[in-house]
């Protein structure tokens, strides 16, 4: 088997941490066969070099233009200007490194940006392709398809999308977490629904600061007893405010640049959040949740969700008011039952043995 596997994505403000930090996840699990992993990413992602880096693996930035110019015109994707240049330009840079670095047996490319044409154009003879999507909004020229969203009749959403024989590996039991949220959960102790701790988590950028919402709607509580736990990612905009509204209510806890949210969840009794990977950590510590949705991608999947009754989906973050949060809040205060059942469905839909199961797929297919 060709030990050497390639990433090819990206991280910002804009694009949050999720793609990347599940690559992430999936490199370490692949680690633990042998196997090495290098991480191309656009030199925008510079500053996040070092997440990759600090766990062991190669980093090559490819290098941007000096103004960007993102695809345009009719057969442009709608995540084009996560790019700064187009989708050929961006394939002749990958397959340069790849002609640098040692043969490499798996492209992984996890990027609304990319897709069928700029899979295309980096197949080479021995080089196997695993697509990591979530939107099912473009086609792909892969051997291997990872969409681990709970959507409705995810069986048949890339039909006409992928090569024929392509192995598609779909639903929330192939999510990618970290080996401690499976390790947290077999740490769970049973839960009766009472609201004593609650988690405020929106991930490694929120842009639009629904960190400070959740925590204004909290202090309308007027429970002065409620411990409350507040993860800051590490591009997050918004640290200096945050911490200044957080040293003005009583039992509230900072956490920047967490690496024990899985301990955090674990300990909470509710979760305030959005969509994303945080879906499925969430459900592996059976963390009943309160959640918005703070990018178009994040609806089917919630909705999905909030049918199953795994979560309380209130909507879109853009037009959730503060007194709405604080509204949904209040109803599962007083409704232990309500809250106990959002934590058992999220329970039952994630066993956090995902990534075990992507590695095996892979290695099949060596």
């Amino acid at each position: 088997m060709n030990k050497q596997v390639v990433f090819r994505v990206d991280a910002s403000v804009e694009m949050g941490l999720g793609h990347l930090t599940r690559c992430l996840t999936l490199a370490n699990a692949l680690a633990k066969g042998g196997m090495r992993s290098s991480f191309l990413m656009r030199s925008h992602a510079a500053g996040l070099a070092h997440l990759v880096e600090n766990q062991g693996h190669a980093v090559r930035l490819l290098p941007d233009p000096r103004q960007a110019s993102p695809e345009t015109g009719d057969d442009a994707l709608p995540h084009a200007n996560w790019l700064p240049t187009t989708r050929q330009q961006d394939a002749e840079q990958t397959c340069c490194v790849l002609a640098d670095i040692s043969p490499a047996g798996w492209l992984i490319v996890d990027h609304y940006a990319l897709d069928a044409r700029w899979e295309r154009a980096c197949r080479r003879e021995g080089l196997r392709i695993f697509a990591i999507d979530d939107l099912a909004d473009r086609a792909h020229d892969v051997d291997l398809l990872l969409d681990q969203n709970l959507v409705r009749k995810m069986e048949i959403r890339y039909r006409n999308r992928v090569p024929a024989a392509c192995v598609q590996l779909l639903g929330p039991s192939y999510a990618l977490l970290r080996p401690d949220f499976a390790q947290e959960r077999e740490l769970l102790a049973p839960r009766d629904g009472t609201i004593g701790r609650i988690l405020i988590c929106f991930g490694g950028s929120d842009p639009t600061n629904e960190t400070a919402k959740a925590l204004a709607a909290i202090g309308r509580l007027a429970r002065p007893l409620l411990v409350v736990d507040v993860v800051i990612g590490a591009s997050n905009p918004h640290v200096a405010s945050i911490e200044a509204l957080c040293r003005t209510m009583p039992n509230v806890e900072v956490h920047r640049g967490a690496n024990n949210v899985g301990q955090l969840m674990r300990r909470a009794d509710l979760a305030i959040g959005a969509g994303g990977v945080m879906n499925w950590e969430r459900c592996c510590l059976g963390v009943p949740a309160v959640v918005l949705h703070i990018a178009a991608n994040q609806i089917e999947t919630l909705t999905s969700l909030a049918d199953v009754g795994a979560v309380l989906y209130l909507g879109s973050a853009a037009s959730v008011s503060v007194e709405t949060l604080a509204h949904a809040l209040r109803s599962l205060l007083v409704d232990s039952t309500r809250t106990l059942a959002l934590g058992k469905a999220a329970f039952a839909l994630v066993d956090g043995e995902g990534s075990g199961r992507v590695c095996a797929a892979l290695g099949s297919r060596s």
